[in-house]
């Protein structure tokens, strides 16, 4: 008797552990699962030493897909405009040249006059021998340095035609180096003339695309062609380039 009821107290405990696991209100835990794609590539056909390649899945995608993970980090994008890197600016865009909206014209006065008696004067000075009389000029430094930026006027030419320049910029490089810009009437770019202390000197292209060279040294000088200069095999155009730079430095 004493056994039947200790089977019974047993049969009892176990029908109740049972019912705990089992009952319908408790959360199982269920296990991930896998759905592993099989590759369909024959690996033992394929000689590895003979260079040959193997022929892609057909299923190759859906392993990627399923094999792969996904990440969702942000992705940098670099800024479209980083300094110093010409090729993230876009198309390149030249410079505008210098419109100028307002043009002061000077009349009845001259960037330099003609002295054809100061001739020996500017030899021994520059050592330019070969210069026809007609070139020598006594130069007009006081209009120089008195022009501005919009200012233009009418420069006389040896062969008596006229250009007019506009002064499109004005550069003081130093207390004793300027240097203004020349432009035409249809705000192109055409020379340069530069002060170098007691020296000036540029260079201009004319309407006609004549090119010509100034050089005066204490107000006393020449302008002439490059054409003129060449012909007569005189460094003076090389000269003109080159002068006086060590006072730039």
């Amino acid at each position: 008797m004493k056994k039947i009821a200790q089977c019974t107290g047993i049969i009892f405990i176990v029908g109740l552990f049972y019912v705990y696991l089992f009952q319908p209100n408790k959360d199982v835990y269920i296990s991930p699962s896998f759905n592993k794609v099989e590759s369909n590539m024959n690996t033992t056909s394929l000689d590895i030493t003979s260079g040959e390649v193997a022929e892609i899945p057909y299923n190759f995608k859906q392993m990627i897909r399923d094999e792969t993970p996904s990440n969702n980090f942000d992705i940098y994008v670099a800024e479209d405009n980083i300094e110093g890197n010409p090729q993230l600016h876009g198309i390149y865009q030249p410079l505008p040249k210098t419109s100028l909206v307002n043009i002061n014209l000077r009349t009845g006065e001259e960037l330099w006059h003609y002295r054809p008696n100061l001739l020996n004067d500017v030899i021994k000075e520059q050592g330019v021998t070969v210069l026809p009389k007609e070139s020598i000029v006594e130069f007009n430094e006081f209009l120089l340095t008195d022009l501005k930026i919009g200012d233009s006027l009418f420069l006389t030419l040896p062969s008596g035609l006229e250009q007019q320049i506009v002064i499109a910029k004005i550069d003081i490089i130093t207390d004793k180096v300027t240097a203004w810009d020349l432009q035409n009437t249809q705000q192109q770019h055409i020379g340069k003339i530069t002060k170098i202390d007691y020296l000036t000197e540029g260079s201009f292209i004319t309407d006609n695309n004549e090119e010509y060279h100034l050089r005066t040294v204490n107000l006393k000088g020449w302008i002439t062609t490059k054409n003129h200069l060449i012909s007569n095999n005189n460094e003076a155009v090389k000269n003109n380039s080159n002068a006086f730079l060590h006072l730039i430095e």
